[in-house]
């Protein structure tokens, strides 16, 4: 007999956790996947095993995908993706919330990378997998939506949603695009916390600043602000004090301008938590 044991995951930053409640998916709009995303890919699995990680701690699921098109980043031909979960001799471990990638199926993945690895894994989890099939009537390639997508009121300009819970591929593919060239906007007022990871000496009492934001931030129904984001600015040292100019975020590639000031006493930044005001 197997031994099945049931897991729930914080899987990165999709998860929260409300005081005396389990964990629970964050479900994100079609524009926060696809920002969160740093590459977005059609794709076809191709090969799919499990084992145990290095430490022998959890069971992993690796799925080898082979990439027919890209929709945003620079992924190669091939990738590697990784889930929790899967069935390793007796022991079968599942993960609630995430999908299961089908032998020889047909994919829409938005992906980041997984931690300490060259592989990558499903933002949101099973937000972050759009099945395709071939519809037999039209003979059109379409792509089958989440349960909980939050793409209802999308779906006028991605073309008709018939059979409901799906969406023409062309149509979607369209869609995601003009999310990518849109870029971000951050609203003001947004207070970012912020892990400063290095720094560049530009001469005597000039700093390049670079920091990573520590939390995930959903300021609205459009944007999204991974944990990890990049953030850059300039320090002047003077009076014994650091005055930090920030002035970009990177959002998976996505580059956008923000203006925030901090005050620093005068020492090494490097490693010093903060909460940057965008302004």
């Amino acid at each position: 007999m197997k031994m099945r044991v049931g897991i729930c995951v914080l899987a990165g930053w999709m998860m929260a956790i409300s005081p005396g409640q389990a964990s629970t998916l964050v479900s994100m709009s079609l524009d926060q996947l696809t920002q969160a995303s740093s590459d977005i890919v059609q794709a076809q699995v191709v090969n799919q095993g499990s084992r145990w990680n290095d430490s022998h701690t959890q069971v992993l699921t690796i799925t080898t995908v082979a990439v027919s098109e890209v929709f945003k980043g620079n992924a190669p031909s091939t990738v590697e993706i990784e889930q929790l979960g899967g069935t390793v001799g007796n022991m079968h471990v599942f993960v609630p919330g995430d999908v299961s990638l089908q032998p020889q199926g047909e994919y829409v993945l938005f992906l980041e990378p997984a931690p300490a690895s060259s592989r990558y894994r499903l933002v949101g989890m099973t937000q972050g997998a759009y099945r395709i099939y071939l519809d037999a009537t039209t003979l059109q390639d379409r792509v089958i939506l989440p349960s909980f997508s939050q793409l209802q009121s999308q779906l006028h300009s991605m073309g008709a949603a018939n059979p409901a819970g799906t969406l023409p591929l062309a149509g979607f593919h369209k869609y995601v695009a003009t999310i990518v060239d849109a870029g971000i906007q951050v609203p003001h007022g947004l207070a970012l916390s912020v892990a400063i990871v290095s720094t560049e000496s530009r001469g005597a009492g000039r700093m390049q600043v670079y920091g990573k934001t520590t939390s995930a931030l959903f300021p609205n129904k459009s944007l999204v602000i991974p944990a990890g984001t990049e953030v850059e600015g300039a320090a002047i040292l003077s009076n014994a004090q650091w005055t930090i100019h920030w002035d970009e975020l990177n959002v998976r590639g996505v580059h956008a301008q923000i203006s925030a000031t901090n005050q620093e006493s005068e020492g090494s930044l490097r490693g010093r938590s903060l909460v940057l005001d965008v302004r």
